[in-house]
């Protein structure tokens, strides 16, 4: 099993190694030291290879912390916040042992999950499948448990439990998460049927898992008491013969040739399964014949026009349903959400009381509002997909005046149509405080609106410099650029970890704004000096 886990590790490393000189030649200045004849360097390849699995490494215990901290501790604290710890720490397990030990159990099963390097590992190196799933069960086990102890014994220290609560706890879901691969694998072995696959069971459980989960946070009481069914001896003891059967099961199965094969059916030919995420990518892109009207065909409906102002005006009439539709289905979502808290106010007073002031103080959670609002995402891969694709394939619309006035007039477009849900949502929120009594100046109107503005702008502007700078996109409308994800990733952390900041309206307004109009102003910057060099078609 050494030998296995050795290979995996080495084949794995080799394969980030490469993805990390890829991109490291991709960095402005820094790739110019990189050329081809760097992948034929052992030395320097071993190195990247190290720092590939210290990367890995790194992410597994970041995950478990994002993953604890996002999705479990986030929502317990900003619905419970007004509880007191023991019942905040309750509600904690309780989604804790819906997702981790109910969710995730059906919908993530690593035994029959179709991996990359299963498919390289059993079916280009014939590495024998046994051993292969023997090395990686076990990798998998122990990194689990390992990359899961730090954040739950964090996560649990900062509800005053024991710091041994968050070891047992990590030990617990290590020896359940095994026994539901032993039933994933019990299942394909009886049925031949591979769960993770079955698409409408997985979603259905997600679904009312989540919803499950969640709904205890607005009672403020937890369904179980977990405390007390979780950390018992008679528990312990059960989930530990449980996961010892399952484990010895898992070791003693004869048929893992077939279920290998079972599960790399969909990724042999890797190829058909990136025509299928091709093909569900440019799926939301692409134009229907429904979509253009007689009206938006009329060749002199845009006469006084010229140059790219007539390419983007042409552009953007023939693609309405990427522009206008979201905005709609944003406008009726917020005035569904008015209407509910207008019909709270006359159901039940005192909620909708809370739910004011919680509005009132919650100008923070408006940065992950608007980043979601935004439609700016969309419109960039629609733009490239429908239109910059063809065209950035001719030098003219790759000199650097071209890409500067397409960025203009589709920023002044997008930026247009971003503030009409944010003028609804100013409007929406100023009503409901003001129908619930609650103290309400002007001024904290004025600080309020003006942020959700100054944040629907900035959006307009993150989304399409992000495009112009890393212009992501490749044909396949894969995102190949990792900075790209990687810049994304750190504005949404950053509206999360504001959120968890106190302050007034007025003062939090100045802040944000000062912050985005310094962005803003960088971003432009770059795109000035650098779209004629970046952005291309990859």
């Amino acid at each position: 099993m050494i030998s296995t886990l050795n290979s995996i590790v080495g084949i794995r490393g080799t394969s980030g190694a490469n993805r990390l000189m890829y991109y490291f030649g991709r960095i402005p200045l820094l790739g110019k030291v990189m050329d081809d004849s760097v992948y034929s360097r052992h030395g320097l390849k071993k190195t990247f290879t190290v720092v590939a699995v210290i990367l890995n490494i790194l992410y597994g215990f970041l995950s478990k912390f994002a993953y604890l901290g996002l999705v479990v501790f986030l929502p317990v604290m900003l619905a419970g916040k007004e509880l007191p710890l023991p019942q905040q720490y309750d509600l904690y397990l309780h989604v804790v042992v819906v997702l981790s030990f109910g969710v995730s159990a059906v919908s993530s099963a690593v035994i029959l999950e179709p991996r990359r390097d299963k498919y390289i590992c059993v079916k280009l190196m014939r590495l024998p499948a046994d051993k292969y799933m023997h090395a990686i069960m076990t990798l998998r086990g122990l990194t689990f448990f390992i990359y899961f102890v730090p954040a739950m014994m964090v996560f649990a220290g900062e509800y005053g439990a024991p710091l041994w609560h968050g070891l047992l706890l990590s030990l617990l879901l290590t020896l359940w998460r095994t026994a539901a691969e032993a039933l994933h694998l019990w299942i394909f072995d009886r049925k031949a049927i591979v769960l993770v696959k079955q698409t409408a069971l997985v979603w259905i459980v997600i679904g009312a898992g989540y919803l499950l989960a969640y709904a205890p946070l607005y009672t403020g009481n937890a369904l179980l008491d977990m405390d007390a069914m979780l950390f018992n001896l008679p528990m312990s003891l059960a989930l530990l013969l449980l996961g010892t059967i399952s484990a010895v099961y898992i070791a003693r199965y004869p048929g893992y040739r077939n279920a290998v094969d079972a599960v790399t059916k969909i990724d042999d030919p890797l190829l058909d399964m990136g025509r299928m995420m091709r093909e569900a990518n440019q799926k939301q892109v692409e134009t229907k014949e429904q979509d253009f009207t007689a009206e938006q065909l009329r060749r002199d409906q845009f006469a006084g026009k010229n140059g790219y102002a007539y390419l983007n005006a042409i552009f953007f009439s023939r693609h309405r349903r990427f522009l206008v539709e979201p905005v709609k289905r944003r406008l009726v979502i917020i005035g569904a959400l008015f209407a509910a808290g207008l019909l709270l106010q006359f159901s039940t007073p005192d909620l909708f009381a809370k739910l004011a002031r919680y509005l009132i103080g919650g100008l923070p959670a408006f940065i992950i509002i608007m980043n979601f609002c935004s439609i700016g995402e969309r419109v960039c891969k629609a733009m490239f997909f429908n239109c910059d694709l063809s065209l950035l394939r001719y030098g003219f619309y790759r000199e650097r005046s071209a890409i500067l006035t397409n960025f203009r007039i589709r920023l002044l477009r997008i930026s247009g149509l971003n503030l009409i849900p944010a003028v609804a949502i100013c409007l929406a929120l100023n009503l409901l405080i003001l129908l619930s009594g609650e103290t309400w100046g002007a001024a904290e109107a004025l600080a309020v609106c003006g942020t959700i503005l100054g944040l629907s702008l900035f959006f307009s502007v993150h989304h399409l410099f992000m495009y112009y700078i890393f212009q992501p996109y490749s044909t396949e409308l894969n995102v190949k650029n990792p900075f790209f994800s990687i810049v994304n990733s750190i504005i949404l952390a950053a509206g999360i970890i504001c959120m968890q900041f106190q302050s007034t309206p007025a003062y939090f307004a100045v802040t944000v704004l000062l912050t985005a109009a310094a962005y803003m102003g960088i971003a432009l910057f770059l795109v000035y000096k650098y779209c004629g060099r970046t952005f291309r078609v990859k």
